[in-house]
């Protein structure tokens, strides 16, 4: 599976129905990968909205990935994690939701995990954050520069994350990732399947061009 392109990473903070509905339009508009980012969701609701999430990823033929929850990844049937920390390995993962499961990592300034997670087997990494944001409060800002740098060492494909907007977007596409992760920018837009496109747009530009 090529990982590459928008990255919509799903906060439950709002109802439900108007998430889906939300989250549908974004699909609409070429959203290429889902996480659910569970930080304040109730263990009670997160599970039956998990299921809903990925039953409208696999209407699009999107992945479905949770966030730093390997035991609900499994009990829903995601098609991957993305973890923040470094304890968990990509072969546990597989072991518990199969060999073609994704697995994701949060990185940060320091570049060797990037070069670990090659090691042990990620498929991909991401770096938080790009800019300051409310969403991910503990997060190293990260330079564009050192992003750059990671690009040109990497051999998995990287993500950049973090108050990420449509005015923004360009000045991170150009340092040569293979995609951005947003938030915000799409659930809170008024037309999430028009932002979507945009973002897009803008994604596809940089990555013609290489």
């Amino acid at each position: 599976m090529q990982l590459h392109g928008l990255y919509l990473v799903v906060n439950p903070t709002i109802s439900t129905d108007k998430l889906l509905d939300t989250v549908e339009e974004a699909l609409k508009g070429g959203v290429d990968i889902l996480q659910l980012w569970k930080k304040w969701q109730s263990k009670s609701g997160i599970a039956k909205l998990a299921k809903e999430l990925l039953n409208l990823a696999n209407d699009y033929s999107t992945p479905l990935i949770v966030n730093d929850d390997l035991q609900l990844a499994k009990d829903v049937g995601a098609h991957g994690v993305h973890i923040d920390g470094y304890d968990v390995t990509p072969t546990n993962v597989r072991k518990a939701l199969g060999e073609k499961s994704i697995v994701g990592y949060t990185v940060g300034n320091d570049l060797q995990w990037i070069k670990w997670a090659e090691t042990v087997g990620a498929d991909y990494v991401s770096f938080c954050s790009v800019f300051p944001t409310t969403s991910a409060v503990q997060c190293d800002i990260v330079p564009l520069n050192t992003i750059r740098s990671a690009k040109s060492m990497a051999r998995i494909p990287i993500f950049a994350s973090g108050g990420i907007t449509l005015s923004n977007a360009d000045l991170v596409l150009e340092t040569g990732i293979d995609g951005i992760a947003v938030i915000s920018s799409i659930l809170q837009a008024e037309d999430p399947q028009q932002a979507a496109k945009l973002f897009k747009t803008i994604i596809d530009k940089y990555r013609s061009a290489t």
